[in-house]
């Protein structure tokens, strides 16, 4: 049974879990990346696209510590809908995060959830019309 689900938005389209964050919110050096974020308005849907629905505040702090050598892929198609028609450059990583998030009725916080046993990775990554381009 879903309690709570917190979107940015709905969109028209159906598209949901996303939204355009400020570029002073993501770190990057050659160790790690740094996603932070306070006070990110978005809506609980008590129900997903249904009644009930409460706005509330997040707050968002993630660290990506890179693990290993840089992996490259190379677009493996010209084909436009080809799901190899990419390049890119990744790296696994630990992912450590500190999350909040409060509403009128409740508040919740979590200091120590990691991705560690799990799956992270960074990278950058370029398709369509910028797959042309060599930032190698």
């Amino acid at each position: 049974m879903q309690l709570h689900e917190f979107n940015a938005t709905i969109l028209p389209s159906g598209l949901f879990w996303t939204t355009q964050v400020p570029d002073s919110a993501l770190t990057i050096d050659e160790d790690s990346v740094r996603l932070h974020l306070e006070n990110v308005g978005v809506v609980d849907n008590l129900t997903l696209g249904g009644s009930g629905q409460t706005f509330s505040l997040v707050n968002i702090d993630v660290t990506w510590s890179n693990l290993g050598e840089v992996q490259h892929f190379r677009p493996g198609s010209s084909v436009p809908t080809d799901p190899t028609n990419f390049a890119g450059r990744f790296r696994f990583a630990n992912a450590v995060a500190i999350l909040s998030g409060s509403q009128s009725e409740f508040s919740f916080s979590s200091t120590d959830a990691s991705s560690s046993g799990v799956f992270a990775e960074v990278g950058r990554e370029r398709n369509g019309i910028f797959l042309d381009r060599d930032d190698d």
